[in-house]
C-alpha cells in the first residue's frame, strides 16, 4: 500500500479545502475505502476523515415542513432504530437501512457511504485485470465474461450495478440531498446523485471533486402511506442483493391513490419504473394488479448470458414488496 496523508478536519471547509486537492478521497466509516485500498484499486495522496464532523453531520431531525433530516453521517444502526422511522409510512427506509451486511457493519457505516459505494463488480476490484469503468481497460469484461450479477437494464458500455440498499428506499419517497461546496449548499432531488446516462467513464456519483454530502431529506408522507423495500440474494447476511424494489404506496378507501416503484441492484444506477407505478393508481390492491406491475417494471430488461434469473426473482420481489406495503 502506497503512503498517504491523512486529514482529521475541525469543520466542513476544511474538510472541503482538503478534498479538493488532487488525490485526496473523503471517508466516513470507511468501509468500501478499506476494501478498495485493499484491492489496490485507490492510491490516493490523502484520506479526509469526516467522523470527527459527526456532531454535525449525524442524527435524525424534523424539519419544518413535516419531514425528515437524515444527517450523511448517521449510522444504517442508527437510521433503523430511530422512531422518526418507526411507522408504516417510512417502512421502507428502515428495512433497507437493515439490510447490508451484518450488525458490526451497519453500527459503523454510513447513510451517505451506503449511498456513495463503488460497484461490486469483480473486474473493476481485481487490480490484474483492466476495466472500462476503472479507466484502465478497453472494454467491459463483464459484458461477455462472468455476469451473473451483473445489470438486466439500464445499462450502455457498462454492465456494473449499484450496490446501495437504501437509495432504491429513498427514490421511492422522491428524496433530496444537500452538499456543501466552497461554503456553498446546495439541496437537489436525489435522482440528481446519479449519472442520468451512466457510462463507464462516469462515477456512481455526480459529486464535483471537495463537494460533501450533508444530508439527506424526506418529505412528509400523507395519512394511508405504507412502503416497503425487498431485496433476494444468495446468503442470509453479508451478501449484496441481486435484486431489489422499494414501494411506496398511498392507500384511501381501500384505492391506490399514489405509488411509487424504485429498481436496484440490476441496472448501473437505481431504476424508478414510474410507468410500471401509474398502473396501480385507482385500483385495489391483489396479487394479479402486482403481477401486471412487476411485469411491467421489467418489461424492458435485456438480460446478459448469465442472469436471466434476475428478471423472473426481481418480478417476485416486486410483488413481495407491494404486497408488503399494501397491508
Amino acid at each position: 500500500m502506497k503512503s498517504f496523508s491523512y486529514v482529521l478536519p475541525h469543520n466542513l471547509d476544511e474538510a472541503n479545502k482538503a478534498a479538493k486537492k488532487p488525490g485526496a478521497l473523503i471517508k466516513a466509516a470507511g468501509i468500501d475505502v478499506v476494501d478498495l485500498l485493499k484491492e489496490r484499486r485507490i492510491a490516493p495522496k490523502a484520506l479526509v476523515n469526516l467522523l470527527p464532523l459527526a456532531n454535525e453531520l449525524a442524527g435524525i431531525a424534523p424539519e419544518a415542513d413535516g419531514g425528515l433530516r437524515i444527517g450523511a453521517l448517521t449510522t444504517l444502526t442508527q437510521l433503523e432504530e430511530s422512531a422518526a422511522v418507526g411507522s408504516e409510512a417510512f417502512a421502507a427506509i428502515r428495512q433497507a437501512a437493515e439490510s447490508p451486511a451484518t450488525p458490526q457493519v451497519r453500527n459503523r457505516a454510513t447513510v451517505a457511504g451506503n449511498l456513495l459505494q463503488v460497484t461490486r463488480c469483480w473486474y473493476l476490484r481485481d487490480a490484474q485485470l483492466d476495466c472500462l469503468h476503472g479507466k484502465d481497460g478497453p472494454a467491459c469484461r463483464a459484458q461477455t465474461g462472468e455476469n451473473r450479477y451483473h445489470s438486466v437494464m439500464g445499462y450502455h458500455d457498462c454492465v456494473r450495478v449499484h450496490p446501495s440498499n437504501l437509495a432504491p428506499a429513498m427514490l421511492a419517497f422522491d428524496a433530496e440531498y444537500s452538499t456543501v461546496l466552497d461554503g456553498k449548499t446546495r439541496r437537489r432531488k436525489l435522482t440528481e446523485l446519479f449519472p442520468a446516462e451512466p457510462l463507464a467513464e462516469l462515477d456512481e456519483d455526480t459529486l464535483e471533486p471537495g463537494e460533501i454530502v450533508t444530508a439527506l431529506h424526506l418529505p412528509a408522507q400523507p395519512a394511508g402511506t405504507g412502503s416497503s423495500y425487498c431485496e433476494s440474494r444468495e446468503k442470509l447476511s453479508f451478501d449484496w442483493a441481486t435484486t431489489a424494489a422499494a414501494v411506496r404506496l398511498v392507500i384511501e378507501g381501500g384505492t391506490i391513490k399514489d405509488a411509487s416503484l424504485v429498481l436496484g441492484a440490476v441496472a448501473p444506477v437505481p431504476v424508478p419504473r414510474p410507468e410500471a407505478a401509474a398502473l396501480l393508481i385507482g385500483k385495489k390492491p391483489d396479487d394479479e394488479l402486482f403481477q401486471e406491475v412487476a411485469t411491467a417494471a421489467f418489461s424492458d430488461a435485456k438480460p446478459l448470458s448469465q442472469n436471466a434469473f434476475k428478471v423472473k426473482v426481481g418480478k417476485a420481489i416486486v410483488r413481495e414488496a407491494l404486497h408488503k406495503a399494501s397491508r
